[in-house]
């Protein structure tokens, strides 16, 4: 009988579950003018920043001016920054913005979705952006295809002029699973969405 329970016994725990749930992974590639960008050594930071509110803020429910009409608004930003230390507009970077107007009430800091520039569906558009004096984005696309617990899947491409090097350029980032951070130490739009 002794024998029995002990086979029994080892039976079970040797039945449990020992996996290790494997750790997240965050990965970004970037490509310009088709040529690859080593990510991690070519910047020297690299930031995201996301922000869900309801715009205009002051027109929330239950505050002393309630509006009849509210919208959820939500920001995603990953920065490239050639310089270590504070994100700022001064700084060489390159920043891919994703931006919905009309977001979901879901917790999620950016939605999964279409988003494309010129922003023929005025709800979601991104942009590519280097900071320079002339710097625009003549056409841009981007899929989050994935957005929960934190973290962001998608893919970003576009075309900007880039005034650093004086030309038009092709810019592709595919990213997985990077959390979204929301410390606005790490981002300049935050004052501006």
């Amino acid at each position: 009988m002794k024998k029995l329970l002990l086979l029994v016994g080892l039976l079970f725990w040797s039945c449990e579950d020992q996996r290790e749930e494997d750790p997240i992974v965050s990965n970004i590639d970037m490509w310009l003018d088709g040529g690859e960008i080593p990510v991690e050594d070519y910047y020297e930071k690299v930031t995201t920043y996301g922000k869900a509110f309801l715009s205009p803020e002051e027109c929330q429910i239950g505050s002393h001016n309630p509006c009849d009409e509210y919208h959820m608004m939500k920001i995603f930003v990953i920065h490239f920054q050639k310089e270590d230390g504070r994100v700022t507009p001064e700084k060489e970077h390159y920043a891919v913005v994703f931006y919905d107007y009309n977001g979901l009430e879901d917790g999620n800091l950016i939605d999964e979705g279409v988003y494309v520039w010129p922003d023929t569906n005025v709800n979601q558009g991104i942009n590519l952006e280097i900071v320079g004096l002339s710097d625009y984005t003549t056409a841009a696309q981007g899929v989050i295809r994935e957005s929960a617990d934190g973290r962001v899947s998608g893919i970003a491409e576009g075309n900007f002029y880039n005034p650093y090097r004086e030309k038009f350029q092709n810019g592709l980032v595919v990213f997985e699973n990077l959390e979204v951070g929301t410390d606005t130490s790490n981002t300049f739009y935050s004052e501006f969405y």
